[in-house]
């Protein structure tokens, strides 16, 4: 074999072993990067089904908890006369409401005898020779709330002892919920889901289960509509999937990721098993995709530049060419690997954007628009689609030539660009035609964008030394009011355009003309309104707040009122809404304030006392960040009693951010003023973040009382709010009360504060002081 055969085989055996290497090297980093990938997914969906199973537990113990304070429940413990009780119409009530579906009661007497179930007939046995959790309860008389298997099936079960007032013990109500709703929710999100109960319960579901399903001597609680997941399982074995240590499991034959939970029960040993399944193909891989690519694309650079590298070293045998060859190969290899990065930029950009004006193109707009109504979809705002289309612009290149045209395109584009916010996007899709983005918008600022680019296209523009003028008919289509695809937003912003140019060009049409109108209207509105702050057109009025227990004065709420110089007074669900959408909420509140601190440092000084004044804050102002000196500002510039102040907080704000709420509301309480919450009961708040928030009152919503002579389930919502408010320490007063039978009932259900148009509606200063005088608190 000739040396140079040598020299060949060599090579090709370097290189093998190399890209071998290289291979197993990119094989194994991207097996990892998959493995990381999919351990994260897999703590999203445990995070996810815990945090699911927690507000379900604390629905159940809620229940549990309101059901401990029933008077009627503790006179049948304390008389013995256990066929009082009858809570079937409280679980239908649940079941019309709430999300819990399936829920049963049981009371036990303080011996750990069961005198009633209300999913059966049966009582009487004593529990606390079976049950760990009775014999525990009576011995601790301590809240528990756990998962449980019992006779029948896999539950939830809060159990909360009864006692009388005098603290005494009296026994237990034990409240069981099914898993029905968490799985349901995980279905919404594409996981198919499956709770399997421990093999350990067998025996004692074997002749009374509801479902009669057993894989391996494993309970499945839930197999209707999994079936496919179900005979996965039996195909799998329960116990083989079980044993898997990686924190999931991927099914590439049946194409699905699995996340298996365990949940223990009381006694700390396993309970059940949720296998949560999403199909593979619903996976986002885009990350791992990606690091996929650039691995291989460096390891074919760095296969490259060692082919060469090797092909130099034994082509030639002088060391001094070897060395200055190499060097030029180094400096080639890193020359061209920058132009090959410059150069594929170069491609990049060519293809996302406007050759003339740099401007994106129509394809990069279509992926930005689908963005934007995506991001829309997601934070509930909307975007706005202008079609823009040069006026003229034909009659402009005929009379100056292509040239001139070319270059007023480029300065139109500059000049567009700069009256934009960062946030928008401007593209350039046809020879005259330009599109812009505007998201997260409403109907008044496109209007006011619009006008900015009329404003920008008044002046001429300079090309060759001639001045030209320009002009743009615009069409507008907002989603998604108009479309929700890219295509129809498009298609009817294009179709309103040509309206504008129908109606004389250099103007504008949206694509529903009455919304046009409106539009103009709402401009209109925020006129009006904005003229009103300035010249103290607003007026705040008084509602009075009475002790139905002695009729006497405890406080007012401050109400504001327009009075319009042409439409008159004007109330505020004709202007409140809107300032909430278009902003102006904020310097309303300011207004507000002001004028309420103002009144308050006057009726003190008179000697007036007014009790208790509330303030309504909105959740812009309540977040803004010169809020809390705001209010330092306007106790050191009208020094009032900070403690006879109280703003009031709508519930469905303060839950959107709760763990905000709680550091803004501490702040606000540190300078002596209460907080209440407004309209509660109309929201959802969280058990565990209620009694966090440093709150001193709530107020029950007024669509409760309306109704409640009437209604049982407003009356039964009423009562519960009382009781969790005064458990909680909580101060209670009811809005929107109308009549005297309004008044008995919320006294004989332990609320004594009362509003309303019963005792007075809203009154203006000099009304309201007359009012006091009559109800002073004396």
């Amino acid at each position: 074999m000739s040396q140079s055969v040598r020299k060949i085989a060599v090579f090709i055996i370097i290189l093998v072993i190399l890209f071998s290497i290289g291979s197993i090297y990119v094989s194994n980093k991207i097996e990892t990067l998959r493995d990381k990938a999919y351990t994260e997914l897999s703590h999203e969906i445990k995070n996810e089904l815990e945090l699911l199973i927690s507000e379900k537990a604390e629905a159940v113990l809620l229940v549990a908890l309101t059901l401990s304070h029933d008077r009627s429940i503790q006179k049948s413990l304390e008389k013995k006369r256990y066929q009082n009780i009858h809570l079937d119409d409280l679980s239908a009530l649940l079941q019309t409401y709430t999300s819990l579906k399936n829920v049963w009661f049981q009371v036990i007497d303080k011996n750990g005898i069961s005198f009633y179930r209300s999913w059966t007939s049966k009582k009487g046995d004593d529990l606390s020779l079976i049950r760990m959790d009775v014999s525990k309860m009576l011995a601790l008389h301590k809240i528990m709330s756990t998962i449980s298997v019992g006779r029948y099936d896999l539950a939830f079960k809060s159990i909360v002892p009864i006692t009388d007032k005098y603290g005494t013990f009296l026994g237990m109500v034990e409240v069981i919920a099914k898993f029905n709703s968490i799985v349901r929710k995980l279905n919404q999100k594409e996981y198919k889901t499956v709770i399997v109960v421990d093999k350990h319960y067998k025996q004692q579901l074997l002749s009374h289960s509801k479902s009669n399903v057993f894989i391996d001597d494993y309970y499945i609680v839930n197999p209707q509509g999994n079936e496919e997941i179900v005979s996965l399982l039996k195909e799998y074995s329960v116990d083989t999937l079980l044993k898997e240590k990686r924190e999931y499991i991927l099914d590439t034959k049946h194409h699905y990721f699995i996340t298996i939970m365990k949940k223990n029960g009381i006694d700390g040993e396993p309970m059940a098993y949720f296998f949560v399944f999403k199909p593979i193909e619903l996976l986002d891989m885009q990350s791992v995709e990606k690091e996929k690519q650039n691995l291989i694309l460096n390891l074919i650079l760095l296969f490259l530049a060692f082919v060469v590298f090797i092909y130099v070293m034994y082509v030639t045998n002088y060391k001094k060419f070897i060395e200055k060859q190499n060097e030029k190969l180094n400096i080639a290899v890193e020359e061209k690997t920058q132009k090959l990065q410059e150069q594929s930029q170069k491609l990049a950009y060519l293809a996302h954007h406007d050759v003339l004006t740099n401007l994106p193109n129509k394809n990069l707009l279509i992926d930005r628009m689908r963005q934007a109504i995506k991001h829309a979809k997601r934070e509930g705002t909307s975007v706005a689609i202008l079609f823009l289309d040069l006026d003229r612009f034909k009659e402009i290149n005929d009379m100056y030539g292509h040239d001139i045209g070319d270059e007023l395109l480029k300065q139109i584009a500059k000049r567009l660009t700069s009256y934009i916010r960062e946030e928008d996007t401007l593209a350039r899709i046809g020879g005259d035609e330009f599109v812009l983005i505007l998201p997260s918008t409403s109907q008044v600022n496109v209007v006011v964008v619009i006008e900015k680019i009329f404003d920008a296209m008044a002046e001429p523009f300079v090309v060759n030394n001639i001045d030209i003028y320009a002009t743009f008919s615009i069409g507008v289509t907002l989603c998604p009011q108009d479309g929700e695809t890219p295509e129809i937003l498009l298609r009817n912003a294009d179709t309103a355009m040509y309206k504008a140019k129908d109606n004389g060009k250099n103007s504008y049409q949206f694509y529903d003309e009455e919304m046009t109108a409106l539009i103009k209207k709402r401009i209109e509105l925020d006129n009006d309104i904005r003229l009103g702050l300035q010249r103290e057109e607003f007026e705040v009025y008084y509602q009075p707040k009475i002790d139905a227990n002695n009729n006497k004065l405890v406080g007012l709420e401050a109400l504001v009122r327009w009075n319009h110089p042409l439409k008159g007074l004007v109330y505020p669900n004709d202007f409140i809404p809107f300032c909430e959408e278009v902003g102006l909420i904020v310097q309303l509140d300011s207004y507000v304030l002001k004028h309420a601190f103002m009144q308050m440092q006057i009726w003190q000084n008179q000697g007036i006392d007014y009790g208790e004044l509330s303030i309504n804050i909105s959740t812009k102002k309540l977040e803004s960040e010169d809020f809390r000196h705001e209010l330092y500002t306007l106790l050191e510039h009208y020094p009032v009693d900070p403690t006879t102040v109280e703003l009031e907080i709508l519930e469905s704000q303060i839950m959107k951010n709760p763990e905000r709420s709680i550091g803004i509301l501490n702040s606000i309480r540190s300078m002596g003023i209460s907080v209440a919450i407004d309209d509660f009961g109309t929201g959802y708040s969280s058990l565990s973040y209620l009694k966090k928030l440093p709150v001193t009152k709530l107020k029950i919503d007024r669509s409760f009382v309306v109704d409640v002579l009437e209604n049982e389930d407003d009356a039964a919502i009423i009562r519960t709010i009382i009781v969790l408010g005064k458990n909680l320490g909580l101060d209670i007063i009811a809005e929107g009360v109308e009549t005297k039978d309004h008044v008995d009932f919320l006294v004989d259900a332990g609320c004594n504060k009362i509003q309303g148009y019963y005792y007075s509606k809203p009154l203006s200063i000099k009304e309201c002081e007359a009012f006091i005088q009559k109800y002073s608190k004396g």
